[in-house]
């Protein structure tokens, strides 16, 4: 019987590979390809699981050889944390659109639910700030489904 960390780790290397658009390619291969866009996000979504800063999650991922196998990875291979947040933040928006979209699929929501996008635009209020620092701010855009008896992600 598969524990409830190599349940998790299954489905979101599945929803991983789903994610990240195009033909399947190998956890790792050494030289400029490195790891595949899909490890760096199941091991994102391992690190939201267990609730451990990078350094540890990957200190403790040398110890379960189980769940590094489920990610197509040898202990040996494992990244650093710090290749690991990096990569993150070059995947971050695009990828976590299509994790939720796909993670909302897998659970019936409830019978109350919502679904709110809100955009915000801090160039109007804080023009002075941006002026006096030489520094512009972005829009941003947040879209959360929210089940008040499930939160999905």
């Amino acid at each position: 019987m598969l524990t409830k960390l190599a349940r998790f780790t299954s489905r979101v290397v599945s929803l991983a590979q789903k994610a990240v658009v195009g033909a399947p390619v190998p956890a790792f291969e050494p030289g400029e390809t490195g790891y595949a866009a899909w490890v760096t996000v199941a091991i994102h979504g391992l690190w939201k699981y267990l609730d451990h800063p990078y350094r540890r999650l990957l200190d403790v991922l040398h110890e379960m050889h189980g769940i590094v196998e489920k990610l197509g990875l040898d202990v040996s291979v494992l990244p650093d944390f710090t290749t690991v947040g990096a990569r993150m933040q070059q995947l971050l928006m695009p990828i976590c659109r299509v994790v939720l979209r796909l993670s909302s699929e897998l659970h019936d929501t409830g019978e109350v639910q919502a679904i709110d996008a809100t955009g915000m635009d801090r160039v109007d209020a804080s023009n002075h700030y941006a002026n006096k620092t030489n520094h512009t701010f972005k829009a941003v855009k947040t879209t959360v489904l929210v089940d008040r008896k499930l939160i999905i992600f």
